[in-house]
């Protein structure tokens, strides 16, 4: 029963006195190997983590970098592709072209072309500028996204082919190590079967042999009672 405690106590699964640790390590046999000293899923556990760690330290979250992406407005999108500032900006006919819709296409279009030629402060060729340089700067904002994006996920694949190589590592580092305590165990187990075995058969045997006494005992007092019973007067005490 030593050796079940023990390995009990290596597993961590039970504390022993200073008494039983004394006695453990005296009598643990030499052929039997000490229990791992780090349960298998905390070595695994640290496995995959320093692992994980290693494959891609400085990799941001996607997360992280759709809110950076969330928070840019149209502005800072045209300021950072150095789009001019126009006369009449395309935002401000397009508030005028709302203001419009009652109307058809023809005679909306009409009356904008009316209202550039009584103003000499704007053309519409301005306004089709300004449409066609923010148009292309933000083609070119999605396209960089696009690459972006893609990066990431060749990243993220990257990392993710990374972690399973590691999992795959810590899975059988665990196995393994559940076979040798495995191992461990059937031979506790054997030797605790062996033990018992033999305790039980030098209790039988003690046994015997006290029934043996016993019966040597019975058998010198029936022999020693020979004597009082044929000489003691009758009456007398014993």
């Amino acid at each position: 029963m030593k050796g079940i405690l023990s390995l009990l106590a290596k597993a961590k699964l039970i504390e022993l006195s200073e008494d039983e640790q004394l006695a453990a390590s005296a009598e643990r046999p030499a052929a039997v190997p000490d229990a791992p000293a780090a349960p298998p899923a905390e070595v695994a556990e640290t496995r995959m983590h320093a692992g994980t760690a290693a494959a891609a330290p400085d990799l941001p979250s996607l997360a992280d970098a759709c809110a950076d992406l969330d928070g840019a407005t149209f502005s800072d999108l045209f300021a950072s592709a150095g789009v001019p500032a126009s006369p009449y900006p395309a935002e401000k006919l397009l508030r005028l072209l709302d203001g419009l819709r009652a109307m058809d296409a023809g005679t909306r279009k009409s009356a904008v072309l009316a209202m550039d030629a009584a103003d000499d402060n704007w053309q519409i060729d301005d306004c089709v500028r300004d449409a066609d340089l923010k148009i292309a700067a933000l083609e070119e904002h999605k396209r960089r996204l696009a690459e972006q994006m893609q990066e990431r996920e060749r990243q993220s694949g990257e990392l993710v082919s990374q972690i399973r190589v590691v999992l795959d590592e810590a899975s059988t580092a665990i196995r393994k190590q559940i076979a040798e305590l495995e191992q461990l165990l059937e031979r506790e187990v054997t030797r605790a079967a062996q033990e018992t075995t033999s305790v039980e058969a030098g209790l039988r045997a003690a046994r015997e042999a006290t029934a043996r006494e016993a019966r040597r005992m019975d058998a010198e007092i029936e022999r020693l009672r020979e004597i009082p019973n044929t000489f003691k007067a009758p009456g007398a005490a014993h």
